[in-house]
């Protein structure tokens, strides 16, 4: 796996070379950028999974360039972490934030917790950044995030119930599941469910996903099984 990407926009060439072998120590690549301009004439190529930022840049300032790659969808995903000086006030603070810093430290830095903080923010998006793509099984894609379903590029309409099931199947690959757990996750567990309602609603799913007795699979006198999906 290659190392996550971060750019550092520093005017102070100390700060700045302090920040990029603090970083670069910690197994990340860090590349680092004297202004916010010279950072946005750069950011396609760099494509930074991380932004650490000096919240007193010279020019361009380090407000209007969080505004402006908040605005960018390409950067939809950027953990932006503000560094600024002892001076700076609750104010400030809330400024930064309100623009779109997703984390605000003050000098001076402690490395461990500037790591640790940088790091979380990095699991996060990479946790939301997994749940916005789509899951395949077959020629079938699943978007959770938009709980929408396409076969062979052609949308899918499912009812709700039926999406909920899928889900279910989905969030619990190669793990074989019983009637009575698929009642009680997907039904509620109503009282005076029939466990046929769930033979029902699995064979309106293969019918409408294309899926096979093999890729939703069932389990004679147990359940259903959904073969391991791929991510996409």
């Amino acid at each position: 796996m290659s190392p996550s990407r971060v750019s550092v926009v520093e005017d102070d060439p100390e700060m700045g070379k302090y920040f990029q072998l603090l970083l670069k120590n910690a197994g990340f690549a860090a590349a680092l950028f004297p202004t916010a301009g010279r950072f946005l004439d750069h950011a396609d190529e760099a494509r930074p999974d991380a932004l650490i930022l000096d919240m007193s840049l010279p020019g361009l300032g380090a407000t209007e360039l969080v505004r402006i790659l908040r605005a960018d969808p390409r950067f939809k995903r950027l953990c932006i972490v503000a560094v600024s000086g002892e001076h700076r006030t609750t104010s400030d603070i809330v400024h930064g934030l309100e623009a779109g810093v997703d984390e605000y430290l003050v000098k001076p830095i402690e490395p461990e917790l500037f790591l640790a903080r940088l790091e979380t923010l990095l699991r996060r998006a990479g946790s939301a950044a997994d749940a916005d793509r789509p899951v395949r099984v077959g020629e079938l894609e699943v978007s959770l995030a938009a709980r929408s379903v396409r076969r062979a590029g052609q949308e899918v309409r499912l009812t709700r119930l039926e999406f909920e099931l899928l889900l279910h199947f989905l969030r619990n690959p190669g793990r074989v599941l019983t009637r009575g757990i698929l009642l009680e996750s997907v039904w509620g567990g109503q009282p005076g469910m029939d466990t046929r309602t769930v033979d029902k609603h699995v064979e309106t799913l293969r019918k409408k996903l294309g899926l096979s007795k093999d890729a939703l699979a069932s389990v004679i006198g147990v359940g259903y099984v959904l073969k391991e999906p791929q991510r996409v």
